[in-house]
């Protein structure tokens, strides 16, 4: 069946009480993606950042994106960013180890961009995000990487939504809508934030050595 994500994301905004608004754990790939997709959360949701990537196998690149996710993060919280937040915006670490996304991803590493592997690493991440969710009492859980044109949103919105509970909501979103990529890219420039060109996974930047990739 085909969903508009974008719509259905819309419906839950609407539903929303901004004077009691409900927790949301968002799964942070970096900080330009985070920019467009908070943009469209800050005045509903009381968000906490979920910097959980794995698939970032150099330490070096994944300490540099959790320095940019914090930057942001201090921007909003000091009334910097282009919008209010109702709620102080949180950011919670978890440990990286990129020896799960090996495993997770064995047997799949000649796999294109975009395939199985992605697959895999989808549900790893946002496995991640969901256990931490329901243990820590949240009311949503999401992602920011529907807002890139090279994430595959249907894909990311059916694993999320397999994974939901009774009382833990995936959050439904395509935020490439309404032109929230090339948001992505001006706000990205506005706060100065580092923008990173492959996913993370060493097999990504080897295809885009190879010039497999965009």
């Amino acid at each position: 069946m085909n969903i508009n994500y974008d719509k259905e994301f819309e419906k839950i905004k609407e539903t929303i009480n901004k004077e009691n608004p409900p927790r949301l754990l968002l799964q942070a790939c970096c900080a330009p993606c985070a920019t467009a997709c908070l943009l469209r959360l800050l005045d509903s949701f009381d968000i906490t950042l979920y910097y959980a990537n794995d698939n970032i196998t150099d330490p070096a690149e994944w300490d540099k994106r959790l320095g940019e996710l914090q930057k942001l993060v201090q921007i909003i919280n000091n009334g910097e960013y282009e919008i209010r937040s109702l709620r102080p915006l949180n950011l919670i670490v978890q440990r990286h180890n990129p020896y799960r996304f090996f495993t997770a991803v064995r047997g799949l590493e000649q796999e294109k961009e975009g395939g199985a592997r992605c697959t895999r690493c989808f549900a790893l991440r946002l496995g991640d995000a969901k256990a931490y969710a329901e243990q820590n009492g949240y009311d949503f859980f999401g992602t920011t990487l529907t807002v890139s044109p090279y994430k595959n949103s249907q894909l990311l919105n059916e694993i999320g939504s397999s994974l939901q509970t009774p009382t833990l909501q995936w959050l439904m979103s395509d935020f490439k809508k309404r032109g929230g990529y090339n948001e992505s890219i001006r706000l990205s420039t506005k706060y100065g934030l580092y923008r990173q060109h492959y996913c993370g996974c060493a097999f990504s930047k080897l295809q885009i050595t190879e010039g497999q990739l965009h």
